[in-house]
């Protein structure tokens, strides 16, 4: 009998196998870092890594991380990000071999320097998103 993996990835393409298997990948880190942040957190950093990572590898390289974090306003000292900062302070710390995977991601959002700061902005981000989302009839009673 297959499995429950199997079963997903079956009828998928060989694009959305590979993006089915990251997302198992991403669930597991974050099964593994459930007592660091809860659910909700960890479904919306998935969702964020997910959408930074443009070329679906599963790994952010120094373009996309540059793009994400000056998109959510995040500032090097007062500047903005470069691609050489990026490599030299994000990526050597929470990569490997110059680009970062979803538990270095993690590493990045949770940890204390850049994170703080970093889950304030996630957090501002989403309460914006869910602030213009159309509101129901039902809301209004």
């Amino acid at each position: 009998m297959a499995n429950k993996q199997e079963i997903r990835h079956g009828h998928l393409n060989k694009f959305g196998s590979a993006r089915a298997s990251l997302e198992d990948e991403i669930d597991r880190v974050n099964d593994e870092r459930s007592e660091q942040a809860s659910k909700e957190d960890l479904e919306k950093y998935k969702s964020t890594f997910l959408r930074i990572d443009q070329d679906g590898s599963g790994d952010l390289d120094s373009f996309e991380l540059l793009n994400f974090l000056n998109s959510v306003g995040m500032k090097d000292g007062g500047s903005a990000w470069t691609e050489p900062k990026i490599k030299n302070k994000v990526i050597s710390k929470f990569g490997t071999n110059g680009k970062m995977r979803y538990d270095g991601f993690l590493n990045m959002v949770l940890g204390n320097e850049m994170g703080r700061v970093l889950r304030l902005k996630l957090k501002f981000e989403n309460l914006a998103k869910e602030a213009s989302q159309p509101k129901s009839s039902a809301d209004f009673r």
